[in-house]
């Protein structure tokens, strides 16, 4: 079964999770990784990722231009943060933003609430549970723009992959580097795997993370995670992610701030 729940994304900077087969589970860790227990192998794990804070000096971030409005098409529902309802790494490392996603698509309901790891997940399923395309929200400490740290999001990417590698069944990365999401500008790495005699088949999977710095002189960014199959008629590499299929929304309605 290929649907992803509970909790993210994280997609952050230094801390770093592993993740069950559908099951995001991550554990916070100071510049390390803590795997979760792989899932049955009919379904495809959806990683998450957590930061730490890490040591990047005293320099700020400029408050960037506010961006413009996105306007949403009448099939979308809007996730704004809310810090109501965090406790945790969540609640202590908050981070206002907003974004558009499709009315089909299943909202997970243990992400932004109590013991979460993730501020958001959402997924495009087949009914009962097969994932098509899954997007995750979690937190990265991060300090000025991307140019300041490419290290810091290197070695984030270098450690994850190596958790990948052992969770992921023929996982590689595909490539790595500065991206734009939406209005901002970030750092990213995409990967591939194949998940073989599922219910469905033989499934690829492809995952793309991205790091988004801070906008303002906060500490706190956040770190996009975005998993898709084959099961997506539109998508057909890794390349399509984010760029075909319904994920689009998402990274162009993606807002820092609040509303």
């Amino acid at each position: 079964m290929l649907g992803i729940l509970a909790v993210l994304l994280a997609l952050g900077v230094v801390g770093l999770a592993g993740a069950y087969i559908f099951v995001v589970r991550p554990m916070l860790a100071a510049r390390r990784v803590e795997p979760a227990e792989p899932s049955p192998p009919a379904k495809e794990p959806t990683p998450n990722i957590q930061t730490a804070p890490s040591d990047l000096g005293s320099s700020k971030a400029k408050v960037a231009p506010e961006p413009p409005p996105y306007n949403p098409p009448a099939d979308a529902v809007e996730f704004v943060n809310s810090k109501d309802h965090l406790d945790g790494q969540l609640a202590e490392h908050y981070v206002d933003f907003s974004f558009y996603y499709p009315n089909r698509w299943q909202k997970d309901p243990t992400a932004g609430k109590p013991g979460a790891r993730n501020f958001a997940q959402v997924e495009r399923r087949l009914p009962p549970d097969f994932t098509q395309e899954n997007f995750a929200v979690a937190w990265n400490s991060s300090v000025g723009p991307v140019s300041e740290n490419r290290a810091l999001f290197h070695t984030l990417a270098e450690n994850l992959g190596v958790q990948f590698e052992k969770k992921f069944p023929g996982y590689r990365k595909v490539s790595e580097g500065e991206t734009k999401v939406g209005v901002y500008d970030g750092y990213e790495f995409r990967f591939e795997s194949l998940s073989q005699n599922t219910a469905k088949g033989d499934l690829k999977l492809w995952g793309r993370v991205v790091f988004l710095p801070p906008q303002d002189d906060s500490k706190n960014g956040v770190t996009l995670l975005m998993l898709a199959t084959s099961l997506a008629p539109e998508l057909k590499s890794v390349n399509d992610v984010g760029k075909k299929g319904e994920l689009p929304m998402l990274l162009e309605s993606f807002r820092f701030g609040k509303r």
